[in-house]
């Protein structure tokens, strides 16, 4: 009887001691449990496995199984982990975090969409949150405190561009899911951002360096890609808003600025959907120390709307896309005395307007075929037209006549259909390949264009690949492209990506660029008593090398998430296009293929998220090549210009608020130019447009499910103009300012939803 009571302890014993084993799992830099761990056990030879998944304090136990055992790990949050269990016990093991931070998935010259970290090339977005939390209306205001981007005013034109990288916007391309934006400043390549509204904009896209590979001409220093709201939850979705805003210290129902938005989503069935939007921004100007009737900045009062009506299957999407703006900008001049035989006056002034309008409809669809894991195809048609108009007005009466002048009455008109499509194909686990094609037809005309109208079309065929050796993603790319005004051109590309670790993820890339001359700087012809203005249809197509390295760093600092971004690039144009005097005829200006001109700089990005507060901090360094520096060596080649950004948000513990900061210091742009002194001698001096700094402050609240509030100041430090002490160009030299901002001005924002289910 003993000895049977003996064998059935030892049973027992060794029952629970299988039973009683247990594995407990902790971080390994906070040593805290992890909860919701999947562990699988598995057999030696692999024919048995068993899941468990942690309890709250991060154990499983082992019921059943023989060792030795296999054990692993999966968790998001935490690196995977293998061990041999050689014998049973009870074990702690320690898990090194994943350094995770919820990215936005991007798009821009990717193969298919990922995170931003994961891309070859460096991404920078800007998204919806922080859109909202800038108080921005349209591309120019989302874009100002952004690093290595410069933002210019023309006050004349009433239009806003940038320059990226020291490259000037006319090397810029702004594409509306990835299909490029017909919106020209005059007859130039530059994008005017104030027409560009952000009103149905999921978040923007920035890539600097060539992207001609993927995008062709134009985008010599980048590509700006606003990624437009497609999808939404509730069955229908109701919108408003109403934002009131001054002008400098100028406020009122007929001074400031007021904005009114509606929008109005809505889905038919699982396939069909709607989304509809329209704003109106009515900017009345500002007089600032003008004479009456005058302003500094002239009024613009600007409608736009858009329409997307989305189709989706199991495996492909299409979607009709209209955009459309209308905007007026008037100049008024000042009043002048008109007296009549009686002796009556009859003050008149004379006026300009300039009437702009667009038409965008883009249809798009991508998908799966069995053929291609992936396809994307767009067919668009862009329409924009811009008509001056000078009149004199009899201020009595308020009689309106139409002048006479040369270029008075103009009708300036721009065209562009474009096709392309692109297919991606995954071969093994290793290599994918991308290819496509592209179609272009540009129609310019206007009383200013030489014979009224010209045309330019552009075909392509594109090809990349990428490669994945060990660590390293290759990624080769070339395109050919036949102009029909500058020929063939092939344009090849190479991005090169190194994951070392969570710590250091290496990007370089190279490549080339071009820009081909604007129909303006081919086809312009102005004549006046005062000028001769020529375009020049021999131009050549500028063309430029590209380097850059970019360092990508994420680490933690007392469990907090830091971002650390290290960026180096060099840029070399050659045939840059400069306005000059023609050798045939010095009476007269054309363009020119005349400068070389050469960029380089870094910059260095850090973000910081601490519960409830995020920032992030920036500076970049930028030359900008002298090319009077190869006539004499006491020269300097470059001249430097730093920048300096910061944004601070904070979430209010009730989560229903947030406090925002966003900081800009735009240091000095030098150069050399050339003057004539007293003794009539040539002499080369240094001039420079001024440094400034800008601060915004915005205050975001929830005041329930249907209702937001903002308020916020734009530019608070009150910069107007900043000198510019004679970089050479005519109409700047001898001293003039630079406009910058009307002042400090403050909006208030109240915005409405409806979600219906």
């Amino acid at each position: 009887m003993q000895r049977v009571t003996f064998l059935l302890f030892l049973i027992l014993l060794t029952q629970y001691n299988v039973f009683a084993q247990s594995l407990s799992f902790h971080d390994k830099e906070t040593g805290k449990s992890i909860d919701g761990l999947v562990v699988e056990l598995a057999s030696i030879n692999a024919k048995s496995s068993i899941l468990k998944v942690t309890d709250g304090e991060g154990k499983v136990n082992v019921e059943e199984g023989s060792f030795p055992l296999i054990l692993s790990t999966s968790h998001l949050g935490y690196e995977a982990f293998r061990d041999t269990l050689l014998s049973s016990g009870d074990f702690d093991f320690y898990l090194l975090p994943i350094i995770n931070q919820l990215e936005e998935v991007i798009v821009t010259g990717q193969f298919t969409p990922q995170s931003a970290r994961n891309s070859v090339f460096r991404v920078q977005t800007i998204d919806a949150v922080e859109i909202q939390k800038r108080g921005a209306l349209t591309l120019e205001e989302a874009l100002t405190s952004q690093l290595n981007i410069r933002v210019s005013q023309d006050l004349a034109l009433g239009s806003a561009s940038i320059s990226m990288q020291g490259i000037s916007s006319q090397n810029v391309k702004v594409l509306i899911d990835g299909v490029p934006l017909v919106n020209r400043v005059g007859n130039g390549n530059g994008a005017d951002l104030s027409q560009i509204s952000l009103q149905n904009i999921a978040r923007i896209e920035i890539v600097e360096g060539p992207m001609a590979v993927n995008f062709g001409a134009n985008a010599l220093a980048g590509v700006i890609n606003l990624i437009t709201k497609k999808d939404f939850k509730n069955k229908t979705e109701v919108g408003a808003y109403l934002q009131t805003e001054s002008a400098g210290n100028e406020y009122g129902l007929d001074k400031g600025r007021h904005i009114q938005s509606l929008s109005l989503n809505h889905r038919f069935d699982p396939s069909w959907s709607v989304l509809l939007n329209t704003q109106h921004n009515d900017f009345l100007g500002f007089q600032g120390n003008a004479n009456p009737r005058q302003h500094e900045w002239n009024p613009k009062e600007q409608w736009t709307g858009n329409a997307l009506l989305k189709y989706e299957l199991k495996n492909h999407s299409i979607h009709y896309r209209l955009d459309a703006l209308d905007q007026v900008i008037n100049d008024f001049g000042a009043a002048q005395n008109n007296f009549q035989p009686d002796g009556q006056n009859q003050p008149f002034a004379i006026d300009e307007s300039y009437h702009s309008k667009r038409f965008s409809h883009q249809l798009q669809s991508e998908g799966k075929l069995p053929f291609l894991d992936r396809y994307s195809a767009f067919a668009s048609y862009s329409d924009f037209e811009r008509q001056k108009s000078r009149f004199v007005k009899n201020l009595t009466t308020n009689q309106e006549s139409a002048t006479m002048g040369e270029g008075d009455q103009d009708l300036s008109t721009y065209r562009v259909w474009e096709f392309g499509g692109t297919g991606f194909l995954k071969a093994g686990d290793s290599n994918d390949f991308q290819f496509g094609y592209q179609l272009s037809l540009e129609e310019v005309g206007g009383g200013r264009i030489q014979e009224g109208l010209q045309q330019i079309e552009e075909y392509a065929l594109y090809a990349l690949s990428e490669l994945n050796v060990f660590k390293v993603i290759i990624r080769p790319g070339l395109r050919y492209t036949h102009n029909s005004t500058f020929g063939a051109q092939l344009i090849p590309s190479l991005q090169l990506k190194y994951d070392a670790s969570e710590l250091a993820r290496f990007r370089v890339s190279m490549g080339k660029g071009f820009r081909s001359p604007s129909v303006r700087e081919l086809y312009f012809e102005f004549i006046d008593s005062n000028h001769r203005i020529f375009g020049n249809p021999d131009l050549k197509p500028e063309k430029s090398n590209h380097v850059s390295l970019n360092i990508l760093s994420q680490y933690k600092i007392a469990s907090n998430l830091v971002k650390l971004d290290l960026n180096f690039f060099f840029n070399d144009i050659e045939d840059q296009i400069s306005i000059g005097q023609n050798i045939n005829d010095n009476t007269s200006t054309t363009y020119l293929n005349i400068n070389r001109f050469k960029t380089l700089g870094a910059s260095l990005n850090q973000s910081l998220a601490i519960g409830s507060f995020s920032g992030r901090l920036g500076f970049s360094y930028i030359g900008r090549y002298n090319q009077i520096s190869e006539e004499g060596q006491d020269l300097s080649s470059f001249f430097y210009s730093p920048e300096l950004n910061s944004n601070l948000s904070y979430e209010l513990p009730n989560k229903a608020s947030s406090l925002n900061l966003f900081y800009k210091y735009t240091g000095r742009v030098q150069a050399y130019f050339t003057d004539t002194n007293d003794q009539n001698e040539q002499v080369t001096s240094i001039g420079e447009i001024k440094g400034y700094h800008w601060l915004d402050a915005t205050a975001i609240h929830s005041i329930n499910k249907a209702f937001d509030l903002a308020f916020g100041a734009r530019n608070l430090l009150n910069i107007k103009q900043t000198n510019n002490s004679g970089i050479s160009g005519g109409a700047h030299s001898g001293g003039a300012s630079v406009p910058v901002s009307y002042g400090r001005s403050y909006f208030l924002k109240l915005s409405y939803k409806l979600n219906l289910k």
